[in-house]
């Protein structure tokens, strides 16, 4: 049976990484998964923005995401793990709480919008586990990635809190590992695979921009020390972050990384034929040719 999903962008990924965008799509249509779009999906409204001034108003605007996909009678796919998290997070949030969801209901019928927890709220890796599965993906996979070492780095809001998106061990996790190896590629266990790269914090000023190439620093001395040859995330946020950390601690004069920053679903495209540059990896900041080397040798 085919797979369908109300495909939601987010922010970051069609604006500051779209050549991830361009991946999920060639992807998830390569395995049969239809993505309808919208225009009238918006933000999906971080807490840490509106819901800080006026809780009830900020998660009014989440859950009208939700609505639009009950409209057009779909589940939500989203790209962002941000993003999952925080329509996760309203879910659970008004499911748990009737005296607010009486209160965002108030505030949606201003809109004209009633509601509606039917939809389903999932990510591009919880539809590549759960809804096609391990042993499918395993399937498809045309050329096994057997000389990849690969560094997973889970990040924060895909599995963060469990209440949440229920997808994996909080203190953990296990499927993100569970994937690479699908692809033949080796998951090289590290320290850092489910810390924090502090994705929102980096766009709060220069104290919380310096935490973030701190942590960047971490992370990827974590998987460069264990041996990885690139560092497989979840969100493009950790994307972004990671990559730019390079850049940011090369031009302080610190350590050249040279570590490739790949999303989960490049990973598969390549396992699965693709090239390199139909799966957007020429839009991104750091070099992937060595990376891909092993690949086509």
């Amino acid at each position: 049976m085919k797979l369908e999903y109300a495909l939601f962008t987010g922010c970051v990924a069609p604006i500051r990484e779209y050549g991830f965008e361009i991946s999920a799509r060639k992807v998830l249509e390569a395995l049969d998964v239809k993505l309808t779009s919208t225009s009238d999906f918006s933000c999906c409204m971080p807490a840490c923005l509106v819901s800080s001034a006026d809780y009830a108003t900020g998660l009014a605007l989440t859950a009208r995401n939700i609505c639009v996909a009950d409209e057009i009678g779909l589940d939500v796919l989203t790209l962002c793990a941000s993003c999952f998290g925080n329509l996760s997070r309203a879910k659970h949030l008004l499911a748990e709480n009737p005296d607010l969801r009486r209160e965002v209901d108030r505030i949606l019928a201003l809109a004209g919008r009633t509601y509606s927890d039917r939809p389903k709220i999932e990510h591009a890796v919880t539809v590549l586990y759960k809804d096609i599965g391990l042993q499918d993906l395993k399937k498809a996979v045309s050329r096994p990635l057997k000389r990849v070492k690969a560094a997973p780095f889970y990040g924060c809001h895909l599995f963060l809190p469990y209440d949440y998106g229920r997808f994996d061990d909080p203190e953990f996790p296990v499927k993100l590992d569970q994937l690479i190896e699908v692809t033949g590629a080796n998951s090289v266990n590290h320290p850092e695979k489910a810390s924090c790269c502090i994705g929102c914090g980096s766009f709060f000023g220069g104290v919380s921009e310096d935490a973030a190439v701190r942590l960047a620093n971490i992370i990827l001395s974590s998987a460069k020390k264990n041996g990885a040859d690139c560092v497989i995330t979840t969100c493009p946020f950790c994307l972004m972050q990671l990559e730019l950390g390079q850049i940011k601690i090369m031009q302080a004069g610190g350590k050249e990384f040279g570590l490739p920053v790949l999303h989960y679903v490049d990973l598969l495209g390549l396992s699965l034929g693709m090239e390199a540059d139909d799966l957007g990896m020429d839009l991104r900041r750091m070099d992937s040719s060595h990376l891909l080397e092993k690949i086509g040798d």
